[in-house]
């Protein structure tokens, strides 16, 4: 390089790194060696505009979609969450989703229970997607891509349920490389590794997998002398690849296990002597599932166009599921279990168009159904109940584009179920859109939907998890007609959409709190339903600034059985949420408001004193043996919680750190320490009855960081 003589001033720069500057004096005829070193810098381009339609926007005039939500993870980012992000609390702040409370994440909705929703992980049935009874889902926060959330008269291919389907998508690693994810919090800590597969120029697919360990357990040891002995965990897999010729195979696989393991005679303040294995009290349970789908989609052959459109796709599913908790008492002195698992075989062939589009499927599927309650110690055996039910499934869907204003879907499902019961039903689904204007939309849903699975956990505040039980002679099947009319508004940033519902029960199953152990057929009290109402969701995403969305919802529940009319535990006039995320330039802040009106319970109206015998005494005492105090309920459901309101907030930084992104971040739940009630206890014991409320969640702050490479 001819540098003339003297000084000078050496910049070196390049894509990617930080340029740097760097004083010299060159002598006459001499040769100057310098070395330098770049350090690594993100590269700040010209914005670029697109114009490609996002998938919501695509999807609003691509189909119906009566009753549908659909929202990315990139836009559930930021949302204040009860120690660690958390799919399922999100889904709970959508319009026609309502939770019972604080301590239950448990989905209620359009007025239904949590046991009438069909949850999936891409595709595959979960039965118990909850950890820690209910507080905390299955779902890793960044294993999600994406959730679509049907509310009401769902498609022919979906059914199993009565209120609702959620479906959660993996997210797919599209970076070359390898790259992997750590999110530490108060209460867990979660890590997933992520790559692509082939060339870095042509990818070929992608594998990810991730775990995660709560530490409940060692928290509570660390700070304080009494025993928490439970934990959670979780394992996920997923893996995409490209086959020659197109066809695509996806592998998906999740394990999951909540174990408590407690000990009677060694918590705190009990000073009662156990000789049943010294109290012993281990529970666990957990969910297994694996799935492979191929997949692929090919240009129809000259001359068949008109049967199998201009492009046809093809997927053939298999998948198995299972939920198994055990309960062991004194060591074998009392063991319970509950265990449900399925085999399924599914397919679908599509035929695509420009005016039309066609999709037949089937679904074969065997389910093994096991609750007993035995005694190993003594050879009893209280009850076993074993079920081994298959149905077949066939279904056929039609989506008709008759201009550009007229869109139909018409589908029709046929189940069959052999076992115990046989049964055949036939569900017909229709939709109908009309866009009024380019970007406004009005729409009429109509269908019959049926549940043949159905739960035991009951009516109650808390729901720890669900006991399966199928349809057999005792048990028949639950069924149901949805009606919905709604309008929707959507642009590229901005979206309204309104939806009134109409959900008649023809049968609908109460868990019988009464029922006898020993016998068969009380399990469940069968009763009709209806309910109604009106659901609201505005949404805004803008590219930069203040994004989120409003969803209200109103709602009226009703059971009826024997001419007496009730309205179940999950029934709640009003719910409304407000959710905002900010994105700054280096900082994000999430806000959530939330109001519900309060929902049903049974009132406490007096107790009887229940003496127990003392044989070795001869005597009806009132100390030892102690008097059993039994509760008076008024009638069911009668009474009503007060409303409850709650502001929760979260701030998290992004920051690269040696080619790291860190993000640490802080949760407030119930900002301003809002005393919702969660339950109450009655005490009629002396001449002056009283209630006790006990909260649901107080303020509550909680911390974490997630790592990104």
């Amino acid at each position: 390089m001819n540098v003339p003589a003297g000084r000078s001033v050496l910049r070196a720069r390049r894509l990617g790194y930080r340029t740097i500057e760097r004083a010299i004096v060159v002598m006459p005829n001499d040769t100057l060696r310098l070395d330098l070193v770049l350090d690594a810098e993100a590269q700040q381009l010209t914005p670029v505009r697109t114009d490609v339609s996002r998938t919501e926007v695509e999807s609003f005039t691509a189909r119906p979609n009566v009753g549908t939500i659909a929202m990315p993870a990139r836009l559930m980012a930021g949302v204040p969450s009860v120690g660690e992000p958390d799919v399922v609390r999100v889904v709970q702040l959508l319009a026609g989703v309502s939770a019972r409370n604080d301590y239950n994440s448990g989905l209620n909705v359009r007025g239904g229970s949590a046991d009438q929703n069909l949850v999936l992980l891409d595709g595959i049935p979960i039965y118990n997607p909850f950890h820690m009874g209910g507080i905390f889902s299955t779902f890793m926060d960044a294993t999600v891509g994406g959730i679509e959330l049907m509310t009401g008269a769902f498609p022919a291919r979906y059914d199993g349920r009565l209120s609702s389907v959620l479906d959660v998508h993996s997210a797919d690693e599209t970076r070359p490389g390898v790259h992997t994810t750590t999110d530490v919090s108060v209460l867990a800590t979660s890590a997933r590794v992520a790559g692509s597969l082939g060339s870095p120029g042509t990818p070929r697919g992608s594998w990810s997998f991730a775990a995660r360990r709560t530490y409940a357990d060692a928290m509570a040891a660390a700070f304080s002398r009494d025993n928490f002995p439970y934990h959670f965990l979780d394992l996920q897999g997923r893996a995409a690849y490209a086959l020659p010729h197109d066809w695509r195979v996806t592998v998906t696989g999740y394990a999951g296990k909540d174990l408590l393991d407690l000990n009677l005679a060694n918590l705190a303040g009990d000073s009662s002597v156990s000789s049943a294995g010294q109290g012993s009290w281990r529970y666990d349970w957990g969910n297994r599932v694996i799935g492979a789908s191929l997949a692929k989609e090919f240009t129809a052959a000259p001359g068949l166009g008109w049967l199998l459109g201009q492009t046809t796709s093809f997927e053939q599913r298999v998948s198995t599921s299972g939920f198994l908790t055990r309960l062991d008492i004194g060591e074998g002195a009392s063991s319970q279990r509950s265990d449900v698992h399925d085999v399924r075989f599914a397919g679908s062939l599509g035929a695509h168009g420009a005016a039309t589009d066609r999709s037949v499927g089937y679904e074969i599927s065997s389910t093994h159904v096991r609750y007993a309650s035995t005694s190993i110690q003594t050879g009893t055996t209280a009850f076993d109940i074993i079920q081994d039910p298959v149905s077949y499934v066939g279904w056929l869907d039609d989506l008709w584009r008759l201009s550009s204003r007229w869109m139909v879907e018409g589908g029709l499902r046929g189940e069959v179920l052999t076992g115990p019961r046989s049964w055949a039903a036939l569900s017909p689904r229709l939709s109908i859109k009309y866009f009024a204007t380019p970007a406004v939309a009005f729409t009429a849903a109509a269908g019959r939907v049926t549940q043949t699975m159905h739960s035991l956990a009951g009516d109650g505040p808390f729901r720890f998890f669900d006991i399966w039980l199928a349809s057999d002679q005792y048990i028949p099947v639950e069924t149901a007609w949805h009606w919905v009319l709604g309008a929707e508004r959507r642009t590229e940033e901005v979206s309204v959409k309104v939806e009134t519902y109409v959900k008649k029960y023809d049968r609908v199953l109460d868990a019988n709190a009464s029922e006898d152990p020993s016998r068969r057929g009380d399990e469940f009290l069968s009763a009709t339903g209806l309910t109604y109402g009106a659901d609201l969701l505005a949404r805004w995403q803008p590219v930069h600034g203040l994004g989120g969305w409003l969803s209200y919802s109103y709602g009226i529940a009703r059971h009826e059985r024997d001419g007496v009319i009730w309205a179940p535990g999950n029934d709640r006039r009003h719910d409304l949420n407000l959710v905002a995320t900010w994105q700054l330039r280096r900082y994000r802040v999430g806000a959530r408001f939330g109001y519900a009106t309060g929902t049903p319970y049974t009132p406490i109206v007096g107790q009887i004193a229940r003496r127990v015998y003392d044989p070795s005494n001869d005597t009806w005492g009132t100390g030892n043996p102690q008097v059993y105090l039994e509760p008076l309920g008024g009638a069911r459901n009668s009474a009503r919680f007060p409303a409850n309101q709650r502001l929760d907030l979260d701030v998290s930084r992004e920051m690269r750190l040696r080619g790291a992104t860190v993000a640490p971040y802080l949760s407030i739940v119930n900002a301003y320490n809002a005393h919702n009630v969660f339950v109450y206890i009655y005490d009629y014991s002396n001449d002056h009855p009283t209630r006790q409320a006990y909260s649901q969640l107080p303020v509550l702050p909680s911390v974490g960081v997630r790592l990104a490479f």
